[in-house]
C-alpha cells in the first residue's frame, strides 16, 4: 500500500511538475518565425540594447552631518552663565566669545594661573640673574643647574595652568579680566541652552555649533539592493549632489542589510535631515562588460513561468531569451545576458508575443 501511494505521488509530480519545468526549458530556446508585416499587424516595436559599463541601482538615503561637523560647548565647572552672547541660527567665528561665566572653581583655577606665571617670572629672573654670576666664576656650576630646574618647572606648571583653562573653554578678556565660554570652530549655532542668571552643572552643555556644509549620506542597503564597494559613485541628479561612497559596514541590528556611507563632492541643495532618492553607480569587478552587462527598455522585460526574459529579434522573426536581472527602475532595466553588439527586443506588443510563445508551446 505504501509503495502504491509512492508511484501514484510520483505520477502526480510527472504530470504537473515537470511540465512546467520543462516548458521553462523549452521557451528559453523558444524561436517564434514572425514577418515584419506580421509584427507590425501585432503591434510589436523595437528598441536597441546599449552595453552597461556600470551597474546603476536606486535608493534611498539620508543626509546626515559628518562625524566632526558639530561641537559641544559646555559648562567646565558647575556655576552660573550672567549672560549669553550669541542667538540660535548666528554665525561664529573660532574664538568668538558665546557667554559669559562664574563658577568657584573657575576663580581657583585663575588664581592658580596666576601663581604660576608669577613664579615663573621670578625664576626667570633669578635665571638670568645666577647666568651672569656663573659666568663670571662667582657661582658653582651646580647652584646653576639647581636654577635651570626650578625655572624648567615653574614655565611647565605655569603652561598647565593655561592649558587646562584653554581645554575648558575659557578666555579672559576686558580690563577686568571677566571669564567667558568661547567658540572652538567656527559655524553656525544650532542650540542654545544657557539662560542668563541659571546655574548650570559641570559638563552641561550650554551650545551647539554645527557647520551646515559638513554632510554626508547614510543607506542602508538591503538584500535586494548590490552591495557598494568604496570608490562607487552615487549621484543625487535632481538635487545637483554627487559623491563617492566612504565606507561599507554592516547594519549591527541582526538584519542582512548593509550601512554605507558617503563622502559629498558636490552638496546641491541638499539639507541635513533630508530623505533622498539616489543612484548607485557600481563599477563591478574587471570586466564587467564582457560578462554581459546590457541595458534593456523596463517594457522589455517579461516572465515564463517565473524566468525573466525579453523577445530578441532575428533573421528569421523574434526569439525569447532567458535574462538575470541586476537592477531595474521604471524606464531601463539592467540585465546580464548574451545578446549580440545592436541586439533589438520588442518593447511594445510584448503580450501578444507571449500568447504565441505559449500557444507553440
Amino acid at each position: 500500500m505504501f509503495l502504491k501511494r509512492i508511484v501514484v505521488v510520483g505520477a502526480w509530480l510527472a504530470l504537473t511538475v515537470f511540465p512546467f519545468a520543462r516548458a521553462a526549458a523549452q521557451a528559453t530556446a523558444r524561436a517564434l518565425p514572425l514577418s515584419a508585416e506580421q509584427a507590425r499587424s501585432l503591434g510589436v516595436r523595437f528598441s536597441p540594447v546599449a552595453a552597461s559599463e556600470s551597474l546603476e541601482v536606486g535608493t534611498h538615503a539620508r543626509v546626515v552631518f559628518k562625524p566632526d561637523a558639530q561641537s559641544v560647548v559646555a559648562a567646565p565647572y558647575a556655576g552660573m552663565v550672567p549672560r549669553v552672547l550669541v542667538s540660535m541660527g548666528q554665525t561664529v567665528r573660532p574664538g568668538q566669545p558665546l557667554a559669559s561665566f562664574l563658577s568657584p572653581q573657575l576663580f581657583e583655577a585663575s588664581r592658580a594661573l596666576t601663581e604660576a606665571d608669577s613664579q615663573a617670572r621670578l625664576v626667570q629672573q633669578s635665571l638670568t640673574r645666577d647666568k651672569a654670576l656663573y659666568d663670571d666664576g662667582i657661582i658653582a656650576a651646580s647652584r646653576w643647574q639647581a636654577t635651570q630646574a626650578r625655572a624648567a618647572e615653574a614655565n611647565a606648571m605655569a603652561k598647565a595652568r593655561r592649558a587646562e583653562l584653554a581645554s575648558a573653554g575659557i578666555a579672559f578678556t576686558g580690563s577686568g579680566g571677566q571669564a567667558q565660554l568661547v567658540a572652538s570652530r567656527g559655524g553656525v549655532v544650532s542650540e542654545v541652552n544657557a539662560v542668563p542668571g541659571a546655574r548650570v552643572e559641570a559638563a552641561a552643555p550650554l551650545f551647539r555649533i554645527v557647520d551646515p556644509a559638513a554632510l554626508e549620506l547614510d543607506l542602508l542597503v538591503g538584500r535586494d539592493v548590490p552591495i557598494p564597494a568604496p570608490g562607487d559613485r552615487i549621484e543625487i541628479a535632481q538635487r545637483g549632489a554627487g559623491g563617492t561612497v566612504i565606507g561599507v559596514a554592516p547594519s549591527g541590528d541582526g538584519t542582512a542589510g548593509m550601512r554605507v556611507r558617503a563622502s559629498l563632492e558636490r552638496r546641491g541643495d541638499l539639507r541635513a535631515g533630508e530623505s533622498v532618492n539616489v543612484t548607485l553607480k557600481l563599477r563591478g569587478s574587471a570586466g564587467v562588460g564582457s560578462s554581459g552587462l546590457v541595458r534593456v527598455p523596463a517594457a522589455a522585460l517579461f516572465y515564463v513561468h517565473g524566468v525573466p526574459g525579453v523577445f530578441v529579434a532575428t533573421d528569421k522573426g523574434l526569439r525569447f531569451q532567458e535574462v538575470a536581472v541586476a537592477s531595474m527602475d521604471d524606464a531601463i532595466a539592467v540585465v546580464r545576458a548574451t545578446l549580440p553588439a545592436g541586439a533589438r527586443v520588442a518593447v511594445a506588443g510584448v503580450g501578444a508575443l507571449k500568447g504565441l510563445l505559449a500557444g507553440e508551446q
